[in-house]
């Protein structure tokens, strides 16, 4: 499952918009307007039970009950962010839970921040861009005597390479407890500031992660 997520980031604690599939509109006074893309369809995992029940053979001999598991290469959740037309360049530098449902069992309760250090181009184009700019950095929008540059124009930011959470990986042992298949869906925030030190938050909501059961 494929999501994108968009917020404007605001400077109100608390205050983070999101829209599925749309570009909400740029609050007042802000300059700062980043999107999310939750690829979450390759996160799952596949844990495969092998259980041979207890023998006894003609001579009395007992073999007892043997459970083996396999465990499959959990995949990872890519978040990708990307800036929209005319947007500051932003810092993400922490993510965190605010909502987590596990199979079921849902806490609303938010965790610590987790670092990270993500760089979002800002959403502007320029001459450069094509040629000899490296894709993290934004264009320089002053020319060297303080003028804003007539060949800077609005543009959607250049995506982030992605960062890859796992969240799979933690249903193996309640598949292992239930042998049945299992779930996790959670609310992630991330969380940072803009080039112009605006508080930022963006929110990915929910991130499905699953955990299949195979063989007997």
């Amino acid at each position: 499952m494929k999501r994108r997520l968009v917020a404007p980031l605001a400077l109100l604690a608390g205050l983070a918009l999101s829209a599925c599939g749309s570009a909400p509109g740029q609050l007042s006074g802000k300059r700062v307007s980043v999107g999310v893309d939750a690829a979450d369809a390759g996160s799952q995992v596949t844990v495969t039970r092998s259980y041979t029940p207890e023998r006894i053979d003609d001579k009395g001999n007992v073999t007892p009950a043997s459970e083996t598991w396999a465990i499959g290469e959990a995949g990872p959740v890519e978040f990708t962010f990307m800036s929209r037309p005319g947007s500051d360049a932003v810092y993400i530098t922490g993510w965190r839970i605010v909502r987590y449902d596990f199979n079921g069992k849902v806490s609303e309760e938010v965790s610590a921040s987790n670092k990270i250090d993500i760089y979002v181009p800002s959403g502007w184009t320029c001459p450069e861009r094509d040629t000899t700019l490296p894709s993290h950095q934004s264009c320089q929008m002053y020319t060297t005597d303080g003028k804003i540059r007539s060949d800077v124009q609005p543009a959607n930011g250049l995506p982030t390479s992605p960062l890859r959470l796992n969240f799979a990986g933690a249903l193996v042992s309640e598949v292992q407890r239930t042998l049945a298949g299992a779930y996790s869906e959670v609310d992630i925030e991330f969380t940072g500031y803009s080039s112009n030190n605006e508080p930022v938050v963006v929110k990915a909501q929910p991130v499905l992660s699953r955990a299949y059961k195979a063989g007997n």
